[in-house]
């Protein structure tokens, strides 16, 4: 008992005599390298010139560098991931949305929903990926002339009748959109926000 107790009294002294001579070492070997860092620094001249990019354009290692919007690069990753024929639509979904003033997520995500981003459609040349007109149990519905056409359609009817009606809630607007879908826990709605949320 009195051994253990001589080597416990020697142990915890040594210990913290070692433990602050390396917290010692430690600080003098952050202070040495802040100094050189600063050395270094102030020792060349240094200019800086705010890069301004007012145009989006800019050159990096001689390669000319465009800006983008990036949601238009997410959605179009989005739907290149699930291999949709909007996928070359993205930019354009982007600004339609912004020109009608809803949530550019909502086109795509409707789309999800009712035709798998336009790869299950009734008919492939209508290019109706949203479901318009296709009510239960049919195999037709509204037809357009080509992606752009039912973009433009789209968010256009988005906008008239959803938002300028004050429906901005997914269940509102799920409520019209697919009402049905209200009785089964708004399994629509539910679909569409889960889509949303994985585009951004």
């Amino acid at each position: 008992m009195i051994r253990k107790l001589l080597v416990i009294s020697f142990w915890f002294p040594i210990v913290l005599v070692l433990l602050i001579i390396n917290l010692g070492l430690l600080i003098d070997t952050v202070n040495r390298n802040s100094e050189e860092v600063v050395a270094s620094v102030s020792s060349e001249q240094t200019h800086f010139q705010v890069a301004s990019s007012a145009n989006g354009t800019g050159m990096v290692l001689g390669t000319s560098v465009e800006g983008a919007d990036a949601r238009s690069i997410l959605l179009e990753t989005f739907l290149r991931e699930h291999k949709s024929p909007m996928a070359p639509y993205a930019n354009y979904i982007v600004e339609k949305s912004d020109e009608n003033g809803i949530d550019f997520r909502l086109v795509v995500a409707i789309a999800m929903c009712e035709s798998n981003a336009g790869k299950h459609m009734p008919k492939r040349n209508e290019f109706n990926a949203w479901g318009i007109g296709v009510y239960t149990g049919q195999l037709t519905g509204a037809g357009f002339d080509s992606w752009p056409h039912a973009i433009d359609w789209v968010t256009t009817y988005i906008r008239e009748n959803y938002y300028d009606e004050g429906l901005i809630d997914l269940r509102e607007i799920g409520a019209k959109w697919a009402p049905p879908s209200v009785e089964n826990g708004y399994s629509w709605t539910n679909c569409v926000e889960e889509f949303q949320g994985s585009i951004l």
